[in-house]
């Protein structure tokens, strides 16, 4: 993980533990992680935590740990969750449906590769 993720993954994790109304001493013992590392992480780029804690900081935070990952440029494919069996899931969707938002989300992605923004 190079400075620039960990600056970013710091920025995420403070930005959602404020969101959730947590102190640090409130989400490190949340996620059963050590506060003087936590406080640590949140300002300094020199901390690499490795995927348990994002894990744990993940279920703390009430959010997909997925958006941890992501924030400190972890992108394996595997440790992703899919889009379809979610959307199965969670709105019990059927697929002709799924196949549709997954061509829309992957227009949105490539829009926004791209840098550019259609109305």
């Amino acid at each position: 993980m190079n400075t620039q993720n960990r600056t970013n993954l710091a920025a995420t994790v403070r930005r959602l533990r404020i969101k959730r109304g947590l102190s640090i001493r409130g989400l490190a013992a949340a996620a059963e992680v050590d506060f003087g590392w936590l406080a640590k992480l949140e300002r300094d780029p020199s901390v690499s935590p490795g995927a348990r804690v994002l894990r744990s900081l993940a279920q703390a935070l009430e959010i997909e740990a997925a958006e941890l990952f992501l924030a400190a440029g972890i992108e394996d494919e595997e440790s992703l969750p899919k889009l379809a069996p979610y959307l199965r899931a969670k709105y019990d969707l059927p697929d002709d449906a799924v196949a549709q938002l997954e061509a829309h989300f992957e227009l949105l992605n490539e829009r926004h590769q791209r840098g550019g923004r259609r109305g």
